[in-house]
């Protein structure tokens, strides 16, 4: 059970000042400074030193805080224990996913949980890839349903499928064949300098592509960027710039395709799709049963 008092006071002792803490907060500074003042006169003593610049916890925030992590952890453990006791009849999982998967993906298999476990309380928190992480660092969210590559170490995560990725070409590209043969491959390496759409940075498939970009020494010209994949790939397929788009993106996508479509075949190159949890966390009997349930729906779907 979050303390939201931690968290005002961590970001001062991030930011250094209270102005640039409430900014990243959403709250007002007046707002805040009256906030750690009503903080101070509960506990007694003060727990910013302000003649300091940046602003600094005193030693008693610091103990304060320290005191209310450990609080924090202590509630953790009772609430995983009393999920356990309530034999999944009520609880609460909070999934992380990114916007693509959250629209290709998470239909195979969350309806399914829900369905068995109606006591679960489902929160979605649909972030780019690198938010996501971050927040399951922070136990801001339980699980994350997302894609390889996975760098940080704390990181831990169980696959659940695997899929090609494509290069449209549009019709109207120098590129394009128009009696494309089956298995056809594409030279990479002509992309070079070509006008790309991609999806924007922090997104997995943005990492995934500037992966593939990276390798084949592809210098995009990026004319647009787009939080969804499917926006991509209609607006490649109409001619506007080339795109690299996941299989289930085309699969689910009822289009009639005039673009030329080529899968990267290299093994290295396909999606990794993974449910991620955080190395050190103790994982809710509701975190643990959704994990099973996903990876036994993606065997039964191959």
């Amino acid at each position: 059970m979050k303390d939201i008092r931690t968290d005002y006071l961590k970001a001062v002792a991030e930011y250094g000042s209270i102005s640039q803490a409430a900014k990243a907060l959403f709250i007002s500074q007046p707002y805040l400074s009256k906030f750690i003042k009503t903080l101070e006169e509960e506990l007694g003593v003060e727990v910013l030193n302000r003649q300091a610049s940046p602003m600094s916890l005193t030693y008693a925030g610091e103990r304060y805080l320290y005191y209310m992590d450990d609080a924090e952890k202590i509630i953790q453990k009772m609430l995983i224990e009393l999920q356990g006791i309530s034999n999944m009849k009520k609880g609460r999982l909070k999934i992380g996913v990114s916007p693509i998967l959250a629209t290709y993906t998470l239909y195979k298999f969350l309806p399914y949980f829900m369905k068995r476990y109606v006591g679960i309380e489902i929160e979605l928190v649909e972030e780019s890839a690198a938010t996501l992480e971050s927040l399951l660092l922070q136990n801001k969210i339980d699980v994350c349903v997302n894609s390889l590559p996975i760098t940080n170490p704390e990181i831990l995560y169980e696959h659940l499928y695997e899929e090609y990725n494509y290069i449209v070409i549009p019709s109207n590209h120098s590129l394009y064949k128009k009696n494309l043969l089956e298995g056809e491959e594409l030279d990479l390496t002509l992309l070079d300098g070509e006008k790309f759409i991609l999806v924007k940075p922090g997104l997995g498939l943005r990492r995934f592509t500037d992966k593939v970009f990276a390798f084949y020494n592809i210098r995009p010209r990026i004319v647009l960027e787009t939080l969804n994949a499917e926006n991509a790939f209609r607006l490649a397929n109409n001619g506007v710039a080339i795109t690299l788009v996941p299989q289930s993106v085309i699969e689910s996508v009822a289009l009639k395709v005039d673009a030329n479509l080529y899968p990267l075949k290299s093994l290295e190159f396909k999606s990794h799709i993974v449910i991620s949890y955080q190395k050190n966390a103790q994982l809710t009997p509701a975190a643990l049963a959704f994990i099973q349930m996903a990876k036994e729906r993606f065997r039964n779907l191959e």
